[in-house]
């Protein structure tokens, strides 16, 4: 696609998610910052939706649910939960709750959590990981600390309420075995609240293929049922982040805390007609578990061929739908984020998390990966980077979906 570039102005506004967050009260997320691209815009790296797009059939399910927009939604949820359930392994609908996105159980789960000791918010053990359970805890007055400054020990009287593990994580795309996270939740700390609970995200947990389900956490909450939530964000497997589908898995008596709490028709008609027809839709969910792993196996040798040698994380599996790339530097980061703006092709800055020498790429298809790698080169040109081989450059059998393991 060719088009007008956004101005300088506009990229350093990107540097800040678009200019589009209030910084003193959010934090930033992907997906603004397409928008500055104007005309020149040709896929979003900066964030990590499927990259097939939306499922057709939930696209026409939608549509179809306009003629009942002057109706209000279902307020059970119930033909979306019960097609919701069958994706899910038939997991029981009354220990299941849908919503306006992810983020609103990680809100309400932060509410309503044990206070003893302060009722503390323990980050996952990774050197970065997604914010928006930070900014949950904060509002809900929770004191915040990362996995490593409680194993330095908490001030006197304070005790962790919250533990949250992104399963994978973003965005460094490491995974935790199940063993190791059931060892965690079963193992209770001294540091610890006697209530205190494990919130396990797992927006990304289908990705991983058709037995997702033996990988889950959702095999703990029978086993934990006072200390262990699940949170998914169905709108990154059905690529639907305009719409806001998230849903929580716990115990009855879990689900029907937050249920009180949570406010009344929050999963919209749209919402609820996508999700009936997503969680069905089984061709598309072969061609997820088909086609993103060699994209992404593609993405990665791309990353590794490219003169400046960036690093890519090589313990996130193959199935994680983006790759962490360590460039260096900060600066190097910085011209690389605004290049790939300038390209169309707008990737996350890790600097909101704290790694502003990383970018997290979402996986994108060939032609696309192509666009953006034309771009750092043009851009890193003056450097002394020269066009990559031919030789290095992944063909059409390196994708191939036959040579790629869903699990490697």
């Amino acid at each position: 696609m060719t088009g007008t570039s956004p101005s300088p102005a506009l990229s350093s506004a990107a540097k800040l998610g678009g200019g589009a967050w209030d910084t003193d009260t959010q934090e930033v997320h992907g997906g603004q910052t397409w928008q500055l691209c104007g005309d020149a815009f040709v896929e979003d790296f900066s964030v990590t939706t499927n990259a097939l797009g939306a499922p057709a059939a939930a696209l026409t399910a939608v549509r179809d649910a306009l003629d009942r927009v002057h109706h209000y939604p279902p307020a059970d949820c119930a033909k979306a939960l019960a097609h919701l359930s069958e994706f899910m392994g038939k997991w029981p609908t009354d220990q299941l709750l849908l919503g306006n996105g992810a983020s609103e159980f990680i809100d309400l789960v932060m509410r309503v959590a044990t206070r003893e000791g302060g009722g503390a918010y323990r980050a996952g053990p990774f050197e970065a990981a997604y914010r928006e359970y930070d900014r949950a805890a904060t509002a809900a007055d929770r004191p915040t600390y990362s996995w490593h400054q409680v194993q330095r020990g908490l001030p006197d009287g304070h005790r962790i309420g919250v533990t949250v593990i992104i399963h994978p994580n973003s965005p460094t795309g490491d995974f935790t075995p199940l063993d190791q996270l059931e060892a965690w939740i079963r193992q209770r700390q001294p540091c610890e609240a006697a209530d205190a609970v494990f919130v396990i995200d797992e927006s990304f947990m289908p990705f991983c293929g058709p037995d997702w389900r033996r990988h889950s956490a959702l095999e703990l909450v029978a086993r934990y049922p006072e200390r262990v939530l699940v949170i998914h964000s169905w709108t990154k497997l059905w690529s639907c982040p305009g719409l806001r589908l998230g849903s929580v898995a716990a115990s009855r008596a879990w689900i029907r805390t937050l249920k009180r709490l949570q406010t009344p028709w929050s999963c919209n008609t749209l919402a609820q007609a996508f999700c009936a027809a997503a969680a069905k839709d089984k061709a598309y969910m072969q061609s997820t578990w088909q086609l993103l792993p060699p994209w992404k196996r593609r993405q990665e040798q791309l990353l590794r061929a490219f003169p400046l040698r960036w690093a890519v994380n090589e313990s996130s599996p193959v199935w994680v739908p983006w790759v962490y790339v360590d460039c260096g530097g900060e600066l190097v980061a910085e011209r690389a984020h605004d290049a790939a703006l300038r390209a169309g092709c707008p990737v996350r800055w890790c600097r909101s998390f704290g790694r502003p020498q990383c970018l997290r790429l979402g996986v994108r298809s060939p032609e696309h990966q192509d666009v953006l790698m034309a771009a750092w080169r043009r851009e890193f040109a003056p450097d002394g980077v020269e066009e990559v081989d031919e030789r290095h450059r992944p063909g059409d059998d390196d994708v191939d979906s036959g040579r790629v393991s869903l699990t490697g």
